[in-house]
Formats: structure tokens, sequence, C-alpha cells
């Protein structure tokens, strides 16, 4: 939990996601997100209102600043701005929490998820990885993959750590193979960072330097009006929507959106986005 002795710059930006995803602030709020006594609440308030006096308007119904159209209004180029409010959303849901929607649980929630974490991992994993990272050290993990379903030790030399859908894993040089592999945290039973320093770093990593575009239509399947209704939610009403993403994260990318890859194979229903520039992304898909 934010404290009442967040930075100013801090505090501003945090008051500006709730008002942008809940569209409207007030002191019950804030105490509730924050901790906070009910004056500090209100100088958080007070201070957020001076310095975006056109953002708020006062409800004396609902006893609430609520957001103005000018918070909502689009300015400048629509692809930075659709990026910088999904960097908004994640901040706001890591602010709020988002709990499973099963049954049972306390229902005074207006934002859920529609399954539970099933692969969250270990902290003491997640913790010695992270170490590793930082200080470009090799670690010493014991895995279970498909292929090697009995746990067996590895040497690898991690350097970032992804959420790739529901699942985490290492992005990581292994000593065995002398390549780069993705490790799912899920599957790593036990870590310790070594002495020995990380053979491997993440510069050294092509694929995960790789800027790779992917361009994304809706699927050539769809009848017009379906196509519409793609366009509409995906592509702001435009024919295709084109990403930037490492070369070693596509198949995820796609995978999460899933995304047709052979047209020929993958229909709707199930499929109703499509990649457009195959040939150019193919090299990075996952194996067959």
């Amino acid at each position: 939990m934010i404290s009442g002795e967040a930075l100013p710059q801090q505090r501003l930006l945090l008051l500006e996601n709730i008002l942008i995803w809940e569209g409207r602030l007030n002191r019950a709020r804030v105490q509730e997100l924050f901790g906070l006594h009910a004056v500090r609440a209100s100088e958080w308030i007070r201070e957020f209102r001076d310095q975006h006096p056109d953002w708020l308007v006062w409800n004396s119904k609902t006893r609430s600043y609520h957001a103005s159209p000018t918070v909502y209004q689009i300015k400048g180029n629509s692809d930075l701005r659709r990026l910088e409010h999904s960097v908004s959303l994640a901040k706001y849901l890591a602010l709020i929490g988002i709990p499973h929607a099963a049954p049972g649980l306390k229902q005074d929630r207006m934002v859920w998820s529609a399954y539970p974490d099933l692969s969250a991992p270990h902290p003491g994993i997640f913790a010695v990885l992270s170490d590793a990272i930082r200080t470009s050290h090799a670690v010493q993990i014991t895995y279970r993959s498909m292929r090697e379903p009995a746990p067996h030790r590895r040497v690898i030399s991690p350097h970032n750590l992804i959420r790739a859908g529901r699942r985490w894993h290492a992005r990581a040089f292994s000593s065995i193979n002398q390549d780069f592999r993705d490790y799912a945290l899920g599957r790593i039973t036990d870590a310790k960072v070594l002495k020995m320093p990380a053979e491997r770093l993440e510069k050294d990593d092509d694929a995960w330097s790789a800027k790779v575009s992917v361009r994304l239509v809706a699927h050539p399947d769809l009848t017009t009006e379906q196509e519409e209704v793609i366009r509409f939610e995906y592509f702001n009403n435009t024919s295709a929507r084109v990403e930037s993403c490492r070369g070693a994260l596509v198949g995820y990318f796609i995978q999460d959106l899933r995304a047709a890859t052979d047209i020929k194979k993958q229909h709707p229903p199930d499929y109703q986005l499509a990649v457009a520039n195959i040939d150019e992304v193919k090299q990075w898909l996952f194996p067959k």
C-alpha cells in the first residue's frame, strides 16, 4: 500500500489513474486505497485539483469529483495514446488488485479476473531469479519439463522475467544447450544463485533484441459486418494494426491474441484475428 508519505508526483499519478479508470475521485475511496486519514486524503485530492483544474467536476449528489470530458479527449498520435492507456490500466489494476471471480467472495468489487492464477510462481524462486538477474550471476535450478518430466538440475543465466498469459517464464542462457531458452517458473522446484558469473547476458540474446513487426487483421473468413466489429474493437476503426514485439516473445504474443497463423486451417469463430505478414514472423513462432 502507498502511504501518505508518497512523493507529490507519485501521488498525482496514482490519483490520475483512479480518476481515468473509475471516472470519479472522493475522499472515502482515497482513504480506502491508501490507508489515509480523512484530512490527508482531502489534501491529496486538493493537490490534484490544483494541478488539473479542468479535469474535475464536483457532483453534490455523489459527493465526488467526476472526470470531465477533457480527461478522455484523445490528442495527437492515437497509437501512442493507446499505449499510454495500456500502461495506465496496468498500474490501476496493480493498485486495486484483481480477485478471481469465484462464488462466495466479497461482492463489493467491480473488476474481476475470470480465472484464478493457476501458475503463480513461488516467491522464493522468483526472488532468487530476480537477484541473479540484478547481479548477473548464474543459477542452479531443479527443473521439470514435458520432455524431461523427472526433476533434474540445470545451470542457467537468466536476464529477464516474463509474464506470458497466465504463466511466468525466465529468459535465460542454458549452459547445457548453449542457447537462450524460456523456463516456466512454475516448473522450477528449487533454485540457488551460484558464485559463477552469468555465462551470457541480455545483450548476447539476439532473439530478445530482435524487433519484429506483427501485422494483425480481421480473419478473412469473417463477414463484412463481423470485420467491422473487429476493426472497432482492436484497430481503432482502421483496417489493421501493427505491433512491435521482441522476437523471443512473438509466439507468446500471437498465442495470447489467438490470432490465426494458418488461415486455411484456423477459422472463425475460434480465430477472429489473423497475422497478415506470416512470412516475416514465422521464424519466431513456437516449433510445431
